[in-house]
């Protein structure tokens, strides 16, 4: 045999090796309170996929809290996903029957191993999403640790208030579905968790979006159980929340439109999920559907609990990304064909969401400080929206517990959810976090070869950014032997680390300065309904 094609025949064997050593095989089996699931193997990564951690919420449980999980009859097969909970425009299959959770462990860790667990709440305006959208292995692989996605109920099944549904509850509140699926996920993996190796007394959560307003929200609830750290990543954007009477009163509107003017429990529980669902579609209607302040599992404004002090005080790590708002107008380009904004539209809109300020606005941000009108209205939503208020929020935390601020603003971020639009630059919008820390993350219908490419650089900073948030769930603190600086968040030094490839940079007035945060902070405060001299 020549050389050439011996060389050729052991590169074909070895490529035929890996390939074989990459394929999945049935991970060994491991016990839960419903009975003993079997999942796979890849790589070092053991997967349990799709595994209940509630009653399916339907039937008589619709809009209840969610109940104990079935028990199953011998070995549950965790090798496939289950179905994402009801949404519209999902490529995923759905269904009401959807509280299930994926855990990511490494494959030789045992009972004995009582790793640190981290839990995502997935994001998508509590609208849309699934968990299995974001695969954990990389950060099990970097950090020896056990990591657990969710499902929860979604849109008006996850959040409708009414007043039917207050009524045959057994706290009479309505209206937090989500967030006690959330809590009963949660309650699942202490319970569980230590059959995979994890520690089920030290629990971190972690969330984008919508899984980072859930985050806060758990932080402020008292039924959410004790945790050890949390991560809220982009989830500042709604310091208030709507009032119970408030949200049922919204119900009933809601109730009507889905075809029950008799506003009563049985027509509700008659309406097929699948109408339900498709009455929000996930384009348009976010900020349709919230969690409510019911007294109960949230009994008060989240930035009222944190300026009180009456909150789970533990480690928080709470940030934003430094053009958050661009993906929406990325979004609306280039999936709804919108045009640019012009100068005048640009005015217009000013004076329609700000009204009698509206000229103060744009005084603070002048047309000439940005490339294109688009840009400058960007800019002002990110800001108000999302830095100021995550500044604010974290000034009350601080009072009480360990904070970390971070920014990330990396110009040139990976955007996994949003279409190529021409002559339109990203920036670091909302979303683009989610490639530092899942690398397979990807919408395939904007990019179906594969996740967004990163640069060396961004390759380092995902690094750097998985350290943190692993020793976050480790120690409590998020700098870790190998990792740059990142000082505290105090009231007297307001820190923020700004996360730019390829080693982050601690920042402080320049952040509050460059999102305008003076102009906005007797705006928020009013809103959170703080006093005037509250930390900021």
């Amino acid at each position: 045999m020549g050389k050439q094609m011996l060389k050729g025949t052991v590169a074909a064997a070895a490529f035929a090796f890996l390939c074989i050593m990459a394929l999945p095989v049935r991970a060994q089996t491991r016990p839960t309170e419903s009975g003993p699931v079997q999942g796979l193997t890849v790589i070092n990564v053991a997967q349990f996929r799709g595994i209940p951690y509630a009653a399916p919420p339907v039937g008589t449980l619709r809009w209840q809290p969610p109940h104990a999980p079935l028990a199953h009859a011998g070995t549950l097969d965790a090798t496939k996903f289950g179905p994402a909970c009801e949404q519209g425009l999902t490529a995923y299959p759905v269904s009401e029957d959807c509280l299930t959770l994926n855990i990511y462990a490494p494959a030789s860790a045992t009972a004995a191993a009582k790793l640190p667990v981290m839990v995502w709440i997935h994001g998508g305006g509590f609208i849309s999403g699934a968990g299995r959208d974001f695969g954990g292995s990389a950060l099990v692989e970097r950090g020896n640790i056990v990591v657990v996605t969710i499902n929860y109920r979604l849109g008006y099944l996850g959040f409708l208030a009414h007043p039917s549904l207050s009524r045959h509850d057994p706290h009479h509140v309505s209206g937090n579905y989500g967030i006690l699926d959330q809590q009963a996920a949660l309650a699942w993996v202490r319970r569980n968790i230590a059959g995979f190796g994890g520690n089920p007394a030290k629990v971190t959560i972690f969330g984008e979006s919508a899984g980072g307003q859930s985050v806060i929200l758990q932080l402020v609830s008292p039924t959410a159980g004790r945790l050890s750290a949390a991560i809220a990543q982009s989830g500042s954007y709604m310091t208030t929340l709507p009032t119970l009477a408030d949200a049922e009163k919204s119900g009933q509107a809601t109730a009507k439109s889905l075809g029950c003017p008799s506003q009563t429990w049985a027509c509700l529980l008659a309406l097929p999920a699948s109408k339900i669902a498709a009455a929000l579609n996930p384009l348009s209607s976010l900020g349709a559907v919230s969690a409510v302040v019911d007294g109960r599992t949230i009994p008060l404004q989240p930035a009222t609990a944190f300026a009180q002090g009456k909150f789970q005080k533990i480690p928080v790590i709470n940030g934003s990304n430094h053009d958050e708002y661009r993906l929406f107008t990325g979004l609306q380009r280039g999936l709804l064909n919108a045009p640019a904004l012009t100068k005048k539209q640009y005015y217009a809109d000013l004076k329609s969401l700000f009204g009698p300020i509206a000229g103060k606005v744009a005084y603070a941000y002048p047309l000439k400080d940005f490339a294109t009108p688009d840009y400058d209205y960007d800019a002002i939503l990110t800001d108000v929206a999302f830095a100021c208020n995550t500044h604010l929020l974290n000034a009350q935390m601080a009072r009480h517990t360990s904070i970390w601020e971070y920014e990330l603003n990396d110009p040139n971020a990976p955007v996994a959810s949003g279409p190529a639009v021409a002559g339109f630059s990203y920036g670091s919008p909302h979303s683009a976090d989610l490639s530092y820390l899942f690398p397979s993350y990807n919408v395939k219908g904007f990019h179906p070869d594969g996740p967004p490419p990163l640069s060396a650089d961004q390759k380092v900073l995902r690094a750097t950014i998985q350290d943190y948030w692993i020793n976050m769930a480790k120690t409590g603190n998020p700098v870790g032997p190998q990792s740059p600086a990142w000082p505290a968040f105090t009231a007297k030094a307001p820190a923020i680390l700004s996360l730019v490839p390829p080693k982050p940079t601690a920042t402080g007035s320049f952040f509050l300065t460059d999102h305008r945060c003076g102009l906005w902070k007797a705006i928020l405060l009013a809103k959170a309904g703080l006093p005037s001299n509250s930390p900021y």
